[in-house]
C-alpha cells in the first residue's frame, strides 16, 4: 500500500455532512476538529455536493467508499462519525481500543444491532476485504435482507455483515451513545453523544415505505449506487485532498 507523507495523516478521522447538516451541527463537526487537534488525527467533514447534488442515502453510502479509499491510500486507522454526534472532550484515543485480532470496531444499540454512526477500522488485508463487500451491497435495497438486519440506509447491510465477522469488535457503547443505549455501567460517561437532543433539527424523510421489490425496481431505475458512489468519491478526492 502507498506510504503517506507524515506521521499526522496515520489516522483520518471524517464524517460526512451535505445538504445543510455542518451547519445544523457546527458544534458536532467543532468538537471532531478538537478531538482530532488534541489526538494528531487528520480530520475531514466532507460538507461539499458533487454536481448533480447528493442525497442522504447515497452520503450514507459515501462513508462506504470513503472508508475503503482511505485503506488503500495507506491510512493506519480511520474513524468515521456521524455529523450529528458529539465527541466529548475526555474521550481517549482510539488505541486504547485495538486488540490484535479485530479490525473494525462498533459499537450496538439498545435493541443489540450494530450502529454505523461510529465506526473504528483498522488497517489490514481483512479490513479492505470487509469494506470492499460492503460496497458490493451498495445496489441491494434493505427490503431485501432479513427482517431483523433492516436499517436506514446502508446500516442494514452494515449489520447483516458485521454480525458473523470474527473481525468485528463491539465496543462500549459510551463510543457511539444515543436515545436507544444501554450502558454497560450506569455510572459510565459517554465518549460519542449521538443525536441526544438533536432530532428535532434533523430533517425528515416523507416517503413511505415501499416493498422490497418496488425498492429493487426502484433502484434498477436510478441506475447502479456502485458507479455512482465511484464518481463522488472521485469528486471528494479532488476537493478534499486525503
Amino acid at each position: 500500500m502507498p506510504q503517506l507523507e507524515s506521521a499526522d495523516r496515520d489516522t483520518l478521522l471524517f464524517t460526512v455532512a451535505t445538504n445543510g447538516y455542518d451547519e445544523i451541527f457546527k458544534d458536532c463537526l467543532d468538537s471532531h476538529q478538537a478531538y482530532a487537534d488534541s489526538q494528531g488525527y487528520k480530520y475531514i467533514a466532507f460538507t461539499k455536493s458533487p454536481p448533480g447534488g447528493i442525497s442522504g442515502c447515497n452520503s450514507s453510502w459515501a462513508k462506504v467508499a470513503i472508508i475503503l479509499r482511505a485503506l488503500e491510500k495507506g491510512y493506519k486507522n480511520i474513524f468515521f462519525i456521524d455529523g450529528d454526534a458529539l465527541i466529548l472532550d475526555y474521550t481517549p484515543p482510539i488505541d486504547t481500543l485495538f486488540r490484535d485480532d479485530k479490525f473494525v470496531y462498533m459499537s450496538r444499540e439498545g435493541s443489540g444491532k450494530f450502529n454505523a454512526g461510529v465506526i473504528i477500522v483498522v488497517n489490514d488485508r481483512q479490513s479492505v476485504k470487509f469494506f470492499q463487500q460492503l460496497l458490493l451491497r451498495a445496489d441491494i435495497p434493505n427490503a431485501m435482507l432479513p427482517k431483523s438486519d433492516r436499517n436506514l440506509f446502508e446500516n442494514g447491510h452494515v449489520i447483516n455483515l458485521a454480525k458473523n465477522s470474527p473481525i468485528v469488535e463491539t465496543i462500549n457503547p459510551k463510543w457511539n451513545y444515543n436515545s436507544t443505549t444501554i450502558l454497560l455501567n450506569p455510572d459510565d460517561k459517554e465518549y460519542v453523544s449521538h443525536g441526544r437532543g438533536t432530532w428535532a433539527k434533523k430533517p425528515r424523510a416523507t416517503e413511505k415505505p415501499i416493498s422490497a421489490f418496488q425498492s429493487l425496481l426502484l433502484r434498477i431505475g436510478q441506475g447502479p449506487r456502485y458507479f455512482l458512489l465511484d464518481r463522488i468519491l472521485k469528486f471528494y478526492e479532488r476537493e478534499y485532498q486525503f
